[in-house]
């Protein structure tokens, strides 16, 4: 029986010229999980918030939608919705409020509401969360409390936008293993939207690819993998892979083929770039939110070179961010020193601008090209450069549109942009990446490295690990307080172990140095496979 099921489903945002959805169809069984792929602004999101009318964007929608055979209408308490932004859809200030509210909003009584509450907290291991406060969670423990209050009334169907699009590798992993649990040991239909293909790809029952909000191809994972349009999205076995047969889609598979296939031992590892004027420098850094409580840095030291992309990576709630607002002025250590340009932050020249990873608070106005102009005149500077930055993005299609009816990668994209119109020395990005696809991605990277190229420099904080092992000059991993294992991204991804690139678990003790696709590429060469 079909769980969900949308025919000739089109949908124009109010502020849009052109239609975000057109002649959409799609469907999915009882039990299903399908996996919906596309760049960043093809409709994904658009289009699972259509599927539970309650949320659905304002605009003109035209097509039909029907659940379990009926036609959608709200509420839909068949269907539960976790959004890409946790924060999005909390309504209370407490993780246990948070729960609790789908049933008593539906009019339980209350010792249902506890119960179902009990039960889900019980199932996803929530319990020492249960009387935190929303607002001191990290990126991954919301996104776990997103899941549970959608999951509490026990919805038939689900749907997830990015839900690891905020995750580090670990949870990443932890979260995958809850939404497969919930698909196939509870029955539940899951459709998920997502650019990393490293979790669910080869798990999925299909994967709906849509391009510029049509839908271009409904295939089996495998199948769909070896379509050149739905190749930069597929998981990094088989891009490295691409010609093989059959085509490996995990780092097991990708594993074998290597171990069965004549291949390299070693390839050639990058050379490092030596960088010499430090523009950004924090010496012994500590922060606590509260006096005498616990420390989020501890005695942190970093160094920033004019000309550096510098990669952070780290685990939800280690205190990455913590340490971009102190290096911002936007919190204030309460022991170290920090120099921007050897001088204090106040008597330093040198401009430093943040990319918040809420990417929403930065804009004021009703259009991404007003609020650019807007910006522009405060600063008493020419608007055609409004323009111009929206063309350096490649998003000139965005400038009329509402920022909140953006995707999250199409709002990541302009608020860098909305940034760099300021025209900083020193770039401080919280996830650069967050919500982008890969082709996307790849864009943002190389943009940061033209900014470099020009003297600037940039320090980023980033879950996505083959970003950071494609675009940046140095890395290093932020664990208890302090930043470790500072060094040039070669040898940084070259002798990781747990915290490493797919194509780098799947090199692992077989080929020396092959932490990206490309590396894997040239040492399988032509090498044969013997199963």
């Amino acid at each position: 029986m079909e769980a969900v099921s949308a025919k000739g489903l089109s949908f124009r945002h109010n502020t849009a010229k052109k239609p975000a959805l057109e002649g959409v169809r799609l469907s999915a069984a009882a039990g299903e999980l399908v996996m919906l792929m596309g760049s960043s602004g093809s409709g994904k999101t658009t289009l699972l918030r259509l599927l539970k009318p309650e949320i659905a964007p304002l605009g003109e929608v035209s097509g039909e939608i029907r659940i379990f055979g009926e036609k959608a209408a709200a509420p839909q308490p068949k269907v539960g919705y976790v959004p890409q932004h946790p924060e999005e859809g909390f309504v209370s200030d407490t993780v246990r409020g948070e729960i609790m509210f789908a049933p008593e909003n539906a009019g339980l009584s209350p010792e249902e509401v506890r119960r179902l509450t009990a039960e889900t907290v019980s199932r996803f291991g929530l319990g020492k969360l249960l009387t935190r406060k929303l607002d001191g969670l990290s990126g991954g423990e919301k996104q776990l409390v997103s899941l549970c209050a959608a999951m509490v009334v026990q919805p038939d169907i689900l749907l997830l936008d990015e839900p690891f699009s905020r995750l580090d590798p670990v949870a990443a992993e932890n979260m995958a293993a809850l939404i497969l649990r919930v698909n196939r040991e509870l029955g539940v239909t899951v459709i998920v939207a997502e650019h990393s293909a490293e979790q669910l790809f080869a798990e999925c029952d299909r994967v709906v690819f849509l391009e510029n909000g049509r839908v271009t191809a409904d295939l089996p994972p495998r199948k769909a993998a070896a379509l050149p349009a739905v190749r930069a999205y597929a998981p990094a076995a088989a891009r490295a892979f691409a010609n093989a047969e059959p085509l490996p889609l995990t780092v097991r598979e990708g594993r074998e083929m290597l171990a069965h296939s004549e291949h390299l031992v070693e390839v050639p590892l990058p050379q490092g770039k030596v960088f010499t004027e430090k523009v950004l420098e924090a010496d012994g850094l500590r922060f606590a939110f509260t006096r005498g409580g616990e420390d989020i840095l501890d005695g942190t030291d970093i160094v920033l070179h004019k000309g550096e992309f510098l990669a952070l990576a780290g685990a939800n709630g280690s205190g990455k961010t913590t340490l971009l607002r102190v290096l911002a002025g936007l919190a204030r250590p309460y022991a170290g020193k920090l120099m921007i340009g050897g001088k204090p932050p106040k008597k330093a020249a040198l401009r430093v601008g943040m990319l918040p990873q809420e990417a929403a608070d930065l804009f004021l106005q009703p259009t991404v090209l007003e609020d650019y102009r807007y910006a522009l005149r405060a600063m008493g500077k020419p608007e055609n450069m409004a323009e111009e930055m929206l063309a350096r993005l490649g998003a000139e299609h965005l400038g009329n549109m509402h920022p909140y009816d953006l995707s999250g990668g199409e709002l990541q994209l302009c608020a860098l942009g909305r940034v760099l119109l300021c025209k900083p020395d020193i770039l401080l990005a919280d996830e650069p990446t967050k919500g982008l696809d890969p082709i996307s991605a790849s864009r943002i990277g190389h943009l940061l490295k033209e900014l470099c190229a020009e003297g600037k420099a940039v320090l980023a904080v980033t879950h996505d690990l083959e970003f950071a092992a494609c675009h940046a000059d140095s890395c290093a991993l932020f664990c208890g307080g302090r930043a470790e294992s500072l060094m040039p991204s070669p040898h940084f991804f070259a002798r990781a172990g747990f915290y490493s690139t797919a194509a780098g678990r799947i090199s692992r003790g077989m080929v020396k140095n092959a932490y990206l696709t490309e590396h894997l590429q040239a040492a399988f060469g032509g090498g044969t496979y013997d199963r």
